[in-house]
This record gives C-alpha cells, sequence and structure tokens, in this order.
C-alpha cells in the first residue's frame, strides 16, 4: 500500500487524515493485549515490576507526522511508537533478563538502543527495543490498515525504578524543550554539575541495592538461614509464608557444602525453569530448590524427596472469575462454487458421491464423541455438552446439509462451528458446493487462527471437481499459445468469475526448453514466483496461470500495454463484480520481498521468491475469508 502523502497537508488535514484513517478503539484493545501478555510472562517468573502501556494520541501523532520527519521522499521513514510499553524493574541487574524474555517472546525489529556510558559523564539508564507487532494480536484491528507513514510496530523501553521518576522530569524539562541542550543549561554550568551527581547517586543507587541483598545473601548462608538466603538472593515476588521443608533443611544443615551449591545458582537459571511452566507457577522455597536441582545441582536426596513431595502436583492455578460474555466470530473459510458435471456421468450419482466424501469427513472427525453415527449418510442430530451434528438428507430431492460444532481442546473457551450443502441449480452446473467454517472465541484470547481449508477439498476436486467457469486444481496452466490466450483472456473479462485470478509473466526464456526437462517445456527459474506450487496452496479457490514471454507482451493492464509488468511479474485479476482494480506486482517488487521471521535462512536460496510466494498466499487468504 503506497503512504498517504502528507508533504504538501497543513497541520488540520493531516489530523483529519488520522481519524479517518486510524481505528484508536482497537488500537487501545491491542494495547491492552500486549500488557496483558508481557504482565502474565513476568509475573511466571515472579519479577518485580511494574508496567504502564500507552496509544499515542491524535494530536500526538498529528504533530509528529507534521515535522516532515517521517514519510517523505528524503525521508522515508515511519513512526514507529504507535503503541509504546514501559517496564519498570526493580532491580538493576533485571534489565538484561527482562530484555531476554522479551526478545524471545516477540519479533525484534533493528537493534536495542541503549544509555551510553563513560568515565567522565553520567546518564539515565534506560533499553528500548521496537518489535513487530505479532499477527496474531494485530487480527483484532478489523479495519483496513493506515496508508499514513507509521509502522505496524510497537516499542518496549526497560527502566530501574531509581530512574523512572528522573526519565519523568527529563521528559518534560528537556527532551520537550523548544532550547538544545546547550542553551538550557547556558550560565549555569554549576546546576549542570549537580544534575550529574544526581544521575551518578542514582547509578550508584542502582548498583549498590544488587550488592545489598548479595552481601545479605551471603550473612544468612554463612548463618544457616536458608529461607532468607534464598529470598534475598532470587528477589522474586514468592510465597514467602510457606518455609522451606523441614527435610531440606535438614540436608543443608548436615551439609553446608549443598546449600552453598544452590547459593551459587545464577537467578537467570532459576528464571528460565520457571517460564517453562505450563501456568504461572506458586513461587515457593520448596519449588525453588526443586527447580535448581533439576537443571543444576542435581543431589539425589534431594531428588528423592521431591518426587515424592512435588511442589507443582496437584496445583491448578486459580484464575480471576470474569464476567460472561459473548464469544466472537470470526470466519476461517467460506467457499460457495459450483460442483462439475459431466455430461457422461449421472448428476444423481455425482451428488451422491459428493455427499459422501464430506460426511466421511464429518464422521471421522466426531466417531470418538459420537461412536453411534453410522457408516452410510442418513438424517440425523446428535448432542453433547460442548458438541452437536445435524444432518439433513433427502437425495431424492438433491439436499444434503450438515451443521457441526465441537470445543477445541487446545484453545479454552473456543468453539468451532462449521456449515457444508451440496444443493440443486439449475444452471450450467446443477449442483452448488457451500461450505463456512467460523471460529467462536472469547474476546480475551489471544491464539486466533487465521485459515482453515477444509481437508476433504482435495479429495472433492479431484473426484468430482470445483468449477468458477473453469475447473479448479492444484496444478498452475501454462500459456504458450494464441488459442490459450484467448481462453484466458475470456475467463478474466467474465463477469461471472467469483475467484481471483493470478497471473504469473515470464521473466526469461531458458536456455534449456526440451519437451520433459521442464514442465510442459519450461523452467521454473524463469517465472519470479513457482506457480506449480502455489498452485499446490491455493488453486482450489483462485485461478493460477504462468505466461510465455512472448504472449505476456499482449497484456493489456489498465487499458495501456505494460511492458515491466510483462517481464517477470504478478498481476491479481479480482472478480468483475467487485470493481477493484488490477493488482500489480514488478519484478523488482517481488525481489525485494522477505519474510518477517526468515525460518528458511539456511535451506536452500532464492529466499525472495519464497517470500512473496508466501505473502501472495497470505493475501489470497486472507480475501477469501473476507469475501
Amino acid at each position: 500500500m503506497n503512504s498517504t502523502d502528507i508533504t504538501d497537508m497543513n497541520i488540520d488535514e493531516i489530523r483529519e487524515q488520522v481519524e479517518q484513517q486510524i481505528d484508536f478503539d482497537r488500537l487501545e484493545e491491542l494495547n491492552a493485549h500486549l500488557e496483558r501478555d508481557i504482565r502474565s510472562i513476568l509475573d511466571s517468573c515472579g519479577l518485580y515490576y511494574r508496567i504502564f502501556s500507552r496509544v499515542k494520541t491524535k494530536n500526538s501523532i498529528t504533530k509528529k507526522l507534521f515535522t516532515g520527519k517521517y514519510g517523505t521522499k528524503e525521508n522515508p521513514k515511519k513512526l514507529q511508537d504507535l503503541i509504546g510499553l514501559r517496564i519498570i524493574l526493580y532491580y538493576s541487574d533485571d534489565l538484561s533478563i527482562g530484555r531476554e524474555i522479551i526478545e524471545k517472546t516477540f519479533r525484534r525489529t533493528g537493534t536495542w538502543s541503549k544509555s551510553d556510558f563513560n568515565a567522565a559523564e553520567f546518564r539515565a539508564t534506560k533499553i528500548n527495543g521496537v518489535f513487530r507487532l505479532p499477527s496474531e494480536h494485530f487480527k483484532l484491528y478489523t479495519r483496513e490498515l493506515w496508508d499514513l507513514p507509521i509502522d505496524t510496530t510497537f516499542e518496549i523501553q526497560f527502566r530501574t525504578v531509581f530512574f523512572e521518576g528522573w526519565h519523568e522530569i527529563e521528559h518534560d524539562m528537556r527532551y520537550k524543550s523548544l532550547l538544545p541542550d546547550d542553551k538550557f543549561w547556558e550560565n549555569s554550568e554549576d546546576l549542570s554539575r549537580i544534575l550529574h551527581c544526581i544521575l551518578a547517586n542514582l547509578e550508584l543507587s542502582d548498583w549498590s541495592l544488587v550488592q545489598l541483598f548479595e552481601h545479605l545473601s551471603y550473612n544468612h548462608y554463612q548463618n544457616g538461614n536458608w529461607d532468607l538466603m534464598l529470598k534475598s538472593h532470587f528477589r522474586l515476588r514468592m510465597e514467602d509464608k510457606e518455609p522451606l521443608s523441614p527435610a531440606v533443611k535438614a540436608l543443608f544443615d548436615q551439609d553446608h557444602r549443598l546449600a552453598k551449591q544452590f547459593f551459587k545458582c545464577e537467578r537467570i537459571v532459576l528464571i528460565r525453569n520457571l517460564l517453562k511452566q505450563d501456568y504461572i507457577p506458586k513461587i515457593t522455597f520448596d519449588l525453588i530448590i526443586k527447580l535448581l536441582n533439576e537443571s543444576t545441582v542435581h543431589d539425589p536426596h534431594i531428588t528423592d524427596y521431591y518426587n515424592e513431595h512435588d511442589p507443582l502436583a496437584a496445583k491448578t492455578p486459580s484464575l480471576p472469575r470474569r464476567a460472561l460474555t459473548p464469544l466472537e466470530e470470526n470466519t476461517l473459510f467460506h467457499l460457495d462454487i459450483p460442483l462439475l458435471h459431466k455430461d457422461v456421468r449421472d448428476i444423481k450419482t455425482e451428488f451422491n458421491n459428493a455427499s459422501h466424501i464430506i460426511y466421511r469427513w464429518i464422521r471421522y472427525k466426531l466417531n470418538s464423541v459420537f461412536p453411534e453415527m453410522p457408516s452410510e449418510i442418513e438424517t440425523l442430530a446428535l448432542q453433547q455438552p460442548g458438541y452437536h451434528v445435524k444432518c439433513a438428507w433427502k437425495p431424492e430431492q438433491f439436499i444434503f446439509d450438515a451443521d457441526l460444532s465441537y470445543i477445541d481442546d487446545t484453545m479454552p473457551g473456543t468453539l468451532w462451528h462449521i456449515n457444508v450443502s451440496i444443493s440443486h441449480s439449475t444452471g450450467q452446473h446443477p449442483l452448488i458446493f457451500h461450505h463456512k467454517t467460523t471460529l467462536h472465541t472469547p474476546t480475551t484470547a489471544i491464539q486466533r487462527e487465521t485459515f482453515n481449508k477444509p481437508s476433504y477439498l482435495s479429495e472433492l476436486s479431484s473426484k468430482i471437481g470445483l468449477v468458477d467457469q473453469e475447473r479448479l486444481g492444484t496444478q498452475g496452466r501454462f500459456v504458450n499459445t494464441r488459442e490459450d490466450f484467448e481462453a484466458l483472456r475470456s475467463l478474466l473479462h467474465d463477469p461471472q468469475r467469483r475467484l481471483p485470478a493470478i497471473v504469473i509473466t515470464q521473466q526469461e526464456h531458458s536456455s534449456q526448453t526440451a519437451a520433459g526437462e521442464y514442465r510442459e517445456g519450461y523452467d521454473m527459474n524463469t517465472f519470479p514466483v513457482n506457480g506449480t506450487r502455489l498452485s499446490k496452496v491455493i488453486g482450489l479457490y483462485s485461478h493460477v496461470y504462468m505466461l510465455d514471454q512472448k504472449i505476456s507482451r499482449e497484456l493489456i493492464i489498465n487499458g495501456l500495454p505494460d511492458h515491466e509488468v510483462t517481464k517477470g511479474g504478478i498481476l491479481i485479476f479480482w472478480p468483475l463484480s467487485e470493481h477493484r482494480d488490477t493488482t500489480i506486482y514488478t519484478n523488482q517488487m517481488i525481489r525485494e520481498a522477505h519474510f518477517d521471521y526468515n525460518r528458511f535462512a539456511y535451506h536452500e536460496q532464492n529466499f525472495n521468491e519464497k517470500a512473496f510466494r508466501s505473502k501472495l498466499s497470505q493475501i489470497i487468504k486472507d480475501d477469501h475469508v473476507k469475501h
């Protein structure tokens, strides 16, 4: 999407664009999801923290865009901190721990920025990182993405509790000042020196607090106060009203060297083990010893004790009671399309075969819940708590309609609902196939499915056939003759076409075109995207064509030939009923494609092709669900 050109806009016009394009209610919801996720992670490992979050206000965004520092030809940089979270940590050595936790949770862009230090200058301690908004979170944002020069990223700042107040003062008194820093302190150098003394004391306080508790922990170790040794050394939020088990205390009393092994364990080791738990654990002295013994110390006596007295056994998390709210509906797959009819086949046979393919799939999904489901189709209605299936079967009237719902055993509070039917039509193709999958989730759910093609669709396609003016399939089609090109052009301009058509133009001729050496004589490397692989993914709900370079020169796009696109480009022709312009991707756009998370980094080469093919698949999937 091209960015809105704000170069010549005044501040009121920019504000109007911000108000029109950005759904601030949804952003607040997205911000709340991010904050809750981070709280859950930090709570599970017991760190002392406070967290603040905000979405930039309309006025703040408007003023920043009006500065001309974003989205211009001279500076195409985008505004990044639309959503910002500030995490205040109580201990300075938690900065590196918090950074590690967040970095493993979200995808970072760029490098961390942190305060620079030297021996002659003191600065406020802070660490900033910018991360991509997770796609499953961003699905909450229902409005079309803005085309303002604003990234879909969020910023996290780490600070220590001693520097938190200082940052607030600095932000208002210096950062927002109209004067540069050298003018701000002009003729007040003595006061500037005092300021640096204050900063030095804050840094010393951060360091001293950690050292104080380390010394305290060592004193408790020497005196045999094992509970207090653990509490002051690991400095975590915990249930300290439950003392360490007498049996473990006795082992420590008998062997101080054993206790010292736990005293020497690093906090990060314990925190990593706490984060591995399936739910937020109640952190007790016994849990600390158990986890550290399993990961580091490996004392057999402690192992035997916790095998019989596991602090994690039969501990179910106590969840806060929530008010009942309706589930949120999300369509994951929706297809209404004719089935292929061949004159040599009987319509009733086609109807029965297609219905049985679908019924077998339904029975396979629900047989463990409803073992009484008959092996052959019949009208039925079965129900269990959390599960139901209804089937209307009238073959003499060409009616097959199935409706089923079931709870998801991997996502609490989630319900799947599927409706599928085959009905009679008076058109060229007498059978119409319908399938709709919806997912009903709590409004607080973070894990959200985005697409769910039914697995039986491939069998239905191969044995019966799906039709959108032409038969759909998982094999891309090559166009290299005048006859084939005219057929394609007819399809693209057919007002009855329901699905998008993807046209991939050849970027160069292959030096080896012997028949049989490549598919239909073509080396797929001569196309910017591998159309045969693309078809396997989206070929049952879109058309995929590959054009020979000579033929592609005759393409007319938006009324004019486009030579840039006809040499290794991609076009998406949307159904005419949607009144949408053809989407165009040039060869250069394809070469510049990349993964936000490159899971193919160490696989075979040609990352750009894989990245763009993945992007193209997602575009079609997302559009398919919307329509």
